[in-house]
């Protein structure tokens, strides 16, 4: 089920190389175009910053590259990224920066840069473990607390049974979409696929930093050790199919669509076991 990092697939360092040319690309652009006292810090976190143990772990062009930006002022959001014309400059400015770096890359890593102040505007935003997190610019990465896992689970419940709203669209956002336009299927998926290994881990008993902390090879294996070994395969078949589908130069339709159908069963079997944990957290409250 867990594929080794073998010849088969493009040399990890190199891969690796061409991620933090992206990285620090984006990191040069911004520190550039927005003046430092207003950057409190920049980081990088997510699956492209975490040890690759297999190829489960990064899936070149689908997984995200996930850039965290804090300003020192809120209002420096509007200021510095509050138009079309702001955020087209920056865009361009870090394609230049990383093909200046990488002339002829296996890859063009997928930056997704995430606003950290509007981020914890949202009432059940959950900070990542400081351990999971890498500080490219600024002030530490804010500690979380986790003291009130229920709270927290309960959270990752909620998200997991509202991925049923996902699931009752799918059909007709991805009916439409043969060929080249099944990469957009897979996109809109990706997001919706990636956290719910460690949601699951979290709701059957893992602490939250520890699930929040894994590599996809080892949320994998963990389900399988806690007899959700059909949820493992299919989250696994996920990202292995990105791969094929990579791998092929996006050619190979039925690698999509074997990625799209394992990432829709694995979805299911996540709202199923979340349904089962609120229903007994509610029961345990009466």
């Amino acid at each position: 089920m867990i594929p080794s990092w073998d010849d088969s697939y493009p040399d990890q360092e190199v891969l690796k190389t061409e991620v933090d040319s992206l990285v620090q690309a984006f990191v040069g652009v911004l520190l550039e175009e927005i003046p430092r006292a207003e950057v409190e810090g920049i980081y990088f976190k997510g699956s492209a910053q975490k040890e690759w143990e297999s190829p489960l772990d990064y899936v070149p062009e689908l997984s995200d590259v996930d850039i965290h930006l804090l300003f020192a002022d809120d209002l420096a959001v509007e200021r510095h990224l509050g138009s079309a014309r702001q955020a087209l400059h920056i865009q361009s400015q870090v394609e230049g920066k990383y093909f200046s770096k990488v002339a002829n890359p296996l890859h063009i890593p997928r930056p997704q840069l995430i606003v950290l102040n509007l981020l914890w505007r949202q009432e059940d935003y959950v900070p990542s473990p400081r351990k999971a997190v890498s500080v490219l610019y600024g002030k530490d990465y804010p500690e979380a607390d986790y003291g009130d896992q229920e709270r927290i689970r309960r959270i990752d419940g909620d998200k997991l049974l509202g991925e049923g709203e996902f699931l009752a669209r799918f059909p007709l956002q991805v009916v439409d979409k043969p060929a080249r336009y099944l990469w957009e299927s897979l996109r809109s998926m990706v997001w919706h696929v990636s956290p719910l290994g460690p949601r699951v881990l979290h709701l059957l008993g893992l602490p939250t930093a520890e699930a929040w902390s894994l590599t996809r090879t080892r949320v994998v294996s963990l389900l399988k050790a806690m007899d959700e070994s059909q949820l493992a395969h299919d989250y696994a078949e996920f990202y292995l199919s990105g791969w094929r589908y990579f791998l092929s130069k996006y050619r190979d339709s039925d690698a999509a669509r074997s990625a799209l159908a394992s990432g829709v069963s694995a979805l299911n079997r996540g709202v199923e076991i979340a349904k089962t944990w609120l229903s007994s957290a509610q029961a345990s409250v009466k």
